[in-house]
């Protein structure tokens, strides 16, 4: 027996959640925009809910690890923590779900990022999309399309489970589909770790280097990109009185490597090259995956024109070639 809501039930759905959190959603940002149609926005009352929305500006990465988000504030020798709200992000693609779920595992091991796993703690995550649930992903509930307008509820915690008493899900004998999420091939390739370590001295980077702007803003739209900067903001006129905050940065920009007395990495080649190899070297050394959902955003939004993939496509066959040498 399956659970069925239809889209003309989500609205109710969304108004009795929105009493007890704050929810989160993909919504219409700019109808004529091509590629700035949709972006995530707290639901009000009437809001119109986006389904199955083919890309949004910025990943829901924001909910969890904000652009820019207050650690502590601070009076004297106070140290006041701020405390994450209870909030819902609804309507994730399968993509978007994943980013979270590993940007988890990113902020959980090695070290507790304690603000943000308070705030993954205080986050139910409902996801909609035509594919069939994930078995490795967590998810609170997840909504599968099964034919337009008509989504199967799949539960996948306590949370979820007591979600469903919020909304008009109804008992159903239904055959669902089991849709796979597939990925482009490229990223589950066995040689492409080895093939972007060993790939330093490949004339790509300097190619790449008189196309790209630096502006880091494939960094900025990727799901499972996390670099930051910590800063304190003082109070002007009050005593020993101020926040801490901690903001994206981006590896691509040339301050990125700045120390006191030196940059490590001033050259735009090595910048990007050091940006394919934390994705597909570093992240599948420490964590056990690539920092890459393959949601196509860099692609989409990068002003130079550069796609990851003919990178990744040509990286692989020239490795590939020297193997058969």
């Amino acid at each position: 027996m399956a659970k069925i809501i239809y889209d003309t039930q989500i609205g109710d759905f969304l108004d009795h959640l929105a009493e007890e959190y704050a929810v989160f959603l993909p919504t219409e940002n700019n109808p004529r925009s091509f590629s700035a149609q949709f972006k995530f926005g707290r639901y009000q009352k009437g809001t119109k809910p986006i389904l199955n929305y083919p890309l949004t500006v910025l990943p829901p990465k924001e909910f969890i690890f904000p652009a820019e988000d207050v650690l502590f504030k601070y009076q004297k020798e106070q140290i006041i923590e701020a405390k994450p709200q209870k909030q819902i992000i609804f309507g994730l693609s399968y993509d978007d779900l994943e980013g979270i779920e590993k940007l988890r595992k990113v902020f959980e091991v090695p070290v507790r990022d304690k603000p943000i796993v308070d705030k993954l703690e205080n986050t139910i995550l409902i996801a909609i999309d035509r594919y069939s649930p994930p078995g490795s992903i967590s998810f609170d509930l997840y909504l599968q399309e099964i034919e337009k307008g008509v989504f199967v509820a799949f539960v996948g915690s306590k949370k979820g489970k007591t979600l469903l008493g919020k909304g008009k899900f109804k008992d159903h004998k239904i055959q669902v589909p089991t849709i796979i999420f597939k990925k482009d091939p490229l990223l589950n390739d066995p040689n492409l770790s080895m093939a972007f370590k060993k790939s330093k001295d490949h004339p790509i980077w300097s190619e790449l280097s008189k196309k790209c702007f630096g502006c880091g803003i494939c960094s900025y739209v990727c799901p499972l990109c996390y670099c930051y900067d910590v800063k304190d903001k003082p109070e002007f006129g009050a005593e020993s009185c101020g926040v801490r905050c901690r903001t994206w940065d981006s590896c691509l920009l040339k301050n990125f490597a700045e120390t006191s007395n030196h940059n490590f990495r001033t050259e735009l080649k090595d910048r990007i090259y050091n940006w394919y190899f934390h994705k597909f070297v570093r992240m599948p050394k420490e964590f056990g995956f690539s920092g890459c959902v393959d949601c196509n955003r860099c692609v989409v939004y990068c002003p130079a024109g550069i796609n990851y993939r003919k990178v990744l496509k040509r990286v692989l066959d020239d490795y590939k070639k020297g193997l058969k040498k």
